[in-house]
């Protein structure tokens, strides 16, 4: 087996199609869905670890009055664009991001493929309840998939599943705690973990298992799936509206930068 240092990672991270591009001082990778699966598969078989950050607007508004929120983000080897004002804020400021792979449609391609592949997979988060009909619902579906283990979100002593995740060791683990807090977990309990991937992947679980629904495919098309889940979840807007507002302005302080760097370059 080859173990490749970190630097090594990002340097074969960019041989690839995918491309950095520099948002806000945050470094997103333009990966196609198949892109990153097959870095995420090189990574499992390299025995190398690896966080991975489904990037939307309300997180890099949240990191910009967040230190540890910050680190967090920094600090993760991949950050990939999710939300769609990820790539309009990436227009409007004379940048191309490509790509953006919603969590849940990066949870449901691992799966998939781990089917094929033989990885295993760990879930943490939602209800026990939840977590628990998923489990079953996946293992009914997909006798094949390996499931490791699982465990509901709601802790406090984070220990006990530490020692679960290092007994069974599993290729994947699949954090599904909402932003900020999955994030959190990974960055300060990540070199205490033994797995190869580690996903933030929010509600992802509760969509898998029937509990939420994701907006009409015409929706999704339209990029209107934001204004779905408000619409469904109307308690989101106390959190996502300051956030939002928040993003709007960091994209309005940036464009008068970059407009005022180009015209002194022009005199």
């Amino acid at each position: 087996m080859v173990f490749l240092r970190r630097k090594e990672i990002k340097f074969l991270m960019l041989e690839k199609s995918s491309t950095e591009q520099s948002l806000f001082n945050i470094l997103i990778a333009d990966y196609s869905l198949t892109d990153l699966i097959s870095f995420i598969a090189n990574t499992i078989y390299s025995g190398q670890k690896v966080h991975i950050i489904t990037l939307n607007p309300e997180m890099v508004a949240r990191q910009v009055v967040d230190e540890k929120f910050r680190q967090a983000l920094n600090s993760a080897e991949l950050r990939i664009a999710d939300g769609n004002g990820i790539l309009i804020a990436a227009r409007m400021l004379g940048k191309t991001i490509h790509h953006r792979i919603p969590g849940v449609e990066l949870v449901e391609e691992l799966l998939k493929v781990g089917q094929k592949r033989g990885w295993s997979f760990y879930f943490l988060g939602s209800s026990h309840e939840v977590i628990t009909r998923l489990v079953n619902i996946l293992i009914k579906q997909s006798p094949k998939i390996c499931i490791s283990g699982f465990h509901h979100g709601y802790f406090q002593d984070s220990l006990p599943i530490i020692e679960d995740i290092n007994r069974l060791k599993p290729d994947i683990l699949l954090v599904g705690l909402g932003s900020p807090q999955q994030e959190l977990w990974i960055y300060q309990n990540r070199h205490s973990l033994s797995t190869s991937i580690m996903v933030g992947v929010g509600g992802s679980f509760d969509v898998l298992c029937g509990d939420k629904k994701r907006a009409p495919e015409l929706l999704r098309r339209m990029k209107l799936e934001w204004l779905y889940r408000i619409v469904y979840e109307p308690r989101r807007l106390k959190r996502i509206v300051p956030a939002f507002l928040r993003f709007g302005w960091m994209i309005l302080e940036e464009k008068i930068k970059v407009n005022g760097i180009m015209n002194k370059r022009r005199n």
